[in-house]
């Protein structure tokens, strides 16, 4: 009887009814016998019993808050997948008969929800109304790319149970003051803003994170957050800087994200695809849930 031969592997966050899940699905020739081994409570293993690589085994970066990589290689007793988690979570194996089989590993986002859970967190994304801010080379305006990531964020964030507030709804005219105020206003924990970078140099490119100098948490909570942003955009870092203006904030964790550079040709072009819009919204929250986790 011929090997199994694996052909793929991918990954998605879905909903298992009502509650976030994460799979890592591995597609083959044909069903396979497999053991599974957890070593830590971070890194669990599972060995596709005399089965075949028909793919590049490497290192496959998930970055969905709960599944960190997978590294993928061959061995004498078949191919072996080595899955780490950022926190310890349940998993569930099926196995799907068919053209390609699939076995599928599904993970309980739970724990990801406890982390996050009850968070009162303001979104305010940057320009609006008669405030255009940066100009992309194909006219693509910043005020409305933040709307749409603000939007993207929120909606990933809502599972996780965080009390999302949006500083503007719409494309409207608001002012420093008012976006600042909202967070005394619902007591906050924390305070985020979306900006694009613009530069009149067009090559400049890349994802910075700017901090408020008055937190103690916010120059960790930048780092964290903009770790997180280029392992999943794999974007060019443009490091971590602190903002004065954000000193309004008092000494509440606040940070504002430029995901790209909306002056340069490529970055301007990638704001156009609406995974993108996904990948940085998850990137963000990777990065919020670590801080999150870090200080409980």
């Amino acid at each position: 009887m011929e090997p199994s031969r694996i052909t793929n592997l991918w990954s998605k966050i879905s909903t298992n009814p009502g509650r976030p899940v994460s799979r890592v699905v591995i597609e083959s020739t044909s069903p396979f016998p497999y053991e599974i081994v957890e070593y830590t409570p971070g890194e669990l293993v599972l060995t596709a019993v005399k089965a075949r690589a028909n793919m590049y085994c490497n290192t496959i970066d998930i970055c969905d808050g709960l599944i960190d990589r997978v590294r993928v290689e061959e061995s004498s007793r078949g191919v072996v997948f080595h899955i780490q988690l950022n926190h310890p979570a349940p998993c569930k194996v099926d196995m799907e008969p068919g053209i390609p089989a699939r076995t599928i590993l599904t993970f309980d986002r739970d724990i990801l929800r406890q982390i996050c859970k009850n968070k009162v967190l303001i979104i305010d994304p940057g320009h609006g109304g008669n405030d255009p801010g940066g100009r992309g080379p194909v006219d693509l305006l910043e005020k409305h790319v933040t709307m749409q990531m603000s939007l993207e964020l929120k909606k990933l964030l809502i599972p996780l149970e965080v009390r999302v507030h949006l500083t503007r709804q719409k494309d409207e005219t608001i002012s420093q003051r008012s976006r600042f105020n909202l967070a005394a206003k619902i007591g906050a924990d924390l305070w985020i803003g979306i900006h694009t970078h613009h530069d009149p140099d067009a090559a400049v490119a890349g994802s910075a994170v700017k901090y408020n100098p008055g937190s103690d948490g916010s120059a960790r909570l930048a780092e964290l957050v903009l770790t997180e942003l280029i392992r999943k955009i794999k974007r060019h870092s443009r490091g971590t800087h602190p903002d004065p203006g954000l000193r309004a904030l008092g000494k509440l964790p606040a940070i504002i994200v430029e995901p790209v550079a909306i002056s340069n040709w490529v970055e301007e072009g990638l704001l156009r695809n609406p995974t993108f819009y996904v990948k940085t919204a998850q990137g963000i929250i990777n990065g919020l849930s670590n801080f999150w986790s870090s200080r409980k």
